[in-house]
């Protein structure tokens, strides 16, 4: 059983005024299932008027490249598409996490006007997201299930919903031991197509507690949806329903939170050395409602770019126990250096290919008061502000 969402939106953005175009007929329409999406662009003689053409793209905003969709199947920057010229209908799967934006121009060659319409679409995954499970030891068809909640998530709880979805059948059945171990999530999201003939149930809370009436393979997908701003994330989880009995069992007394800091830089250090755990730290800063930056690393050093509060949110996984676990603590930044920030310096020997932000993000325009980072061609970095 699959979620589908379904959105209907109506954009107009006219690039030209031309009063002898009427572009209110014009609509595009939006479909969206994870991280399939349909779209159709109709009306103002779409599909029955000669002198009426259109072009559809999509701009990748982490590549900074536009792809045109020129008919046909093909691979693009981070996604798929196939396009049905005549109908001004085109399906897209997106490959890769991030940030696209769907643009349609319409051309009326007779009068001699165009306009635009646009649609912005974020793939996302939410930070910490995770799936754990355990099974009873007297009923190796009993499991319980977990959901991570997403701690620190600027919206309210109300905002999110949770959901588990469980297939068995052929398509995973007639897969060597092998086969089925070393099979990943891209795999199983490109080549399984979920079908109703495979699917057995599905639970609607974070947390439940599930039996299940036959042994063998079992595939599940969990999703987190956020109703509020309408965006979601998915993980796979491949079961041997009674093959294993228990899961094995995790020692997390290595955790730990420590930090030292000398004025905005922070030294974290996440606990003793222990080489079956690896950890991933998320940053989020509650004066933007935002997270800001992540670490893979047990010791890691943060210059903190402004002052205020932060959430320090670790997910640590056990690859010799097969577990996870997550946790999280507070700072609060108080200092921010003046001295160490240096004001842009022209170097006629070297060339500016970019200016980013602390966390690695390209900017186009620097704001007062705040630091960046220059990057010139030879590699050279430099920490610059900029004054009024």
């Amino acid at each position: 059983m699959k979620k589908i969402l379904l959105m209907l939106v109506v954009l107009f953005s006219a690039i030209t005024a031309n009063a002898k175009c009427d572009w209110s007929s014009l609509k595009l329409q939006q479909w969206n299932e994870r991280n399939y999406y349909k779209w159709q662009v109709s009306g103002a003689g779409i599909g029955d008027d000669t002198c009426v053409s259109y072009q559809m793209s999509i701009y990748n905003f982490q590549t900074g490249k536009s792809q045109v969709l020129k008919g046909g199947k093909d691979t693009g920057v981070g996604f798929e598409y196939y396009l049905y010229e005549r109908n001004g209908f085109v399906e897209v799967l997106f490959n890769t996490r991030g940030r696209y934006k769907l643009y349609v121009k319409v051309t009326n060659k007779c009068t001699k006007c165009d306009t635009a319409l646009y649609r912005v679409v974020e793939l996302i995954q939410f930070p910490g997201a995770g799936l754990g499970y355990s099974v009873n030891t007297n009923d190796c068809k009993k499991y319980k299930f977990e959901m991570t909640y997403i701690k620190g998530y600027p919206l309210k709880d109300t905002c999110m919903e949770y959901y588990m979805v469980f297939y068995k059948g052929p398509w995973m059945d007639t897969m060597s031991q092998k086969e089925w171990d070393n099979l990943t999530d891209y795999q199983i999201g490109m080549e399984y197509d979920f079908p109703d003939a495979d699917y057995l149930d599905y639970t609607q809370t974070r947390i439940a507690d599930y039996t299940f009436k036959n042994t063998g393979r079992v595939l599940m997908y969990a999703q987190w949806w956020n109703k509020c701003v309408r965006q979601d994330t998915f993980m796979f989880r491949k079961l041997d329903v009674c093959k294993t009995t228990t899961k094995p069992r995790c020692n997390w007394s290595k955790l730990g939170f420590g930090y030292n800091n000398k004025c905005n830089t922070y030294v974290f250090e996440l606990g003793s050395l222990d080489t079956c755990i690896s950890y991933t730290t998320y940053i989020y800063n509650f004066k933007t409602g935002r997270w800001i930056d992540t670490f893979k690393t047990r010791i890691f050093t943060k210059p903190f770019a402004d002052t205020g509060k932060y959430t320090i949110y670790v997910i640590a996984k056990n690859k010799c126990g097969g577990c996870d676990t997550a946790y999280s603590n507070f700072v609060t930044v108080t200092c921010q250096p003046t001295s160490s920030v240096k004001n842009i310096v022209r170097d006629e020997d070297l060339r500016i290919i970019g200016y980013y932000d602390m966390i690695g993000r390209k900017v186009e325009y620097m704001e007062v008061d705040k630091p960046y980072i220059i990057i010139y061609s030879n590699g050279k970095r430099q920490k610059v502000m900029r004054s009024k």
